[in-house]
């Protein structure tokens, strides 16, 4: 006995009906995830936005006197430079910097040039509308610029002669970055920034010379030489 045709075409008919509903059910499965993670993804950023809002509440918010910021750019800095100092303050009167480096007033982000000349600790002061006064401090190192630092090359003595009776040397040194060369005991007037010189010394018995070089700022370089002088 043969089957009618609507009948053979029953399992065609199944297998298309059956794979819709796969493919209806898949497509849901994927929706429901995506609109599931779409959720949790609009939970966290409201919940972060909620984090945000609450420390810029506690930072900015309220009528508290507070020091936002007190920092500098270098807190390690050569001699001759200068650095950058930040400040932030809320619901302050007033402000004060010690040691003063220009003049300050009450703002949320505000800086300053600074040129310290040797190692400083800053202090600023805020003051509130009802006297209270709230303060922080930092410290700047200041260095010395090793380029710039005086250095004696050389600080030599030559061969001892005699003449006339008397007992002669030559020294010689050679020195850099130096704008003032002495020597002790005294043998010649002060030199300004001579790299390298010669003069002779008749010392009477054994002495010892000390080479001086001043840079800037002061820095000084030293070196001594020993002249033995035989007994007579």
């Amino acid at each position: 006995m043969s089957l009618s045709p609507a009948l053979r075409r029953l399992p065609a008919l199944w297998w298309r009906f059956a794979l819709s509903v796969a493919v209806l059910y898949l497509a849901w499965t994927f929706l429901a995830r995506y609109l599931s993670d779409q959720h949790w993804n609009q939970h966290l950023r409201a919940s972060e936005a909620a984090a945000r809002q609450a420390a810029f509440d506690r930072t900015y918010g309220g009528a508290d006197l507070k020091i936002l910021q007190f920092y500098p750019r270098d807190s390690i800095l050569l001699e001759g430079r200068r650095t950058v100092i930040c400040y932030g303050v809320l619901n302050a009167r007033a402000v004060r910097l010690d040691p003063p480096v220009a003049d300050v007033a009450p703002s949320l982000n505000r800086c300053v040039e600074a040129a310290p000349e040797r190692d400083t600790r800053y202090t600023l002061t805020a003051q509130g509308a009802g006297g209270q006064a709230v303060s922080a401090s930092f410290d700047i190192q200041v260095k010395p610029d090793p380029a710039e630092l005086p250095h004696i090359t050389y600080f030599r003595a030559g061969r001892p002669r005699i003449e006339d009776g008397r007992f002669l040397v030559r020294l010689e040194y050679g020195q850099e970055n130096g704008e003032l060369v002495e020597i002790d005991p005294p043998v010649f007037p002060a030199l300004h920034g001579t790299p390298f010189g010669q003069f002779y010394v008749a010392p009477l018995r054994t002495t010892t010379y000390t080479l001086t070089v001043t840079g800037k700022r002061g820095h000084k370089a030293y070196q001594s030489l020993t002249v033995p002088v035989p007994p007579a």
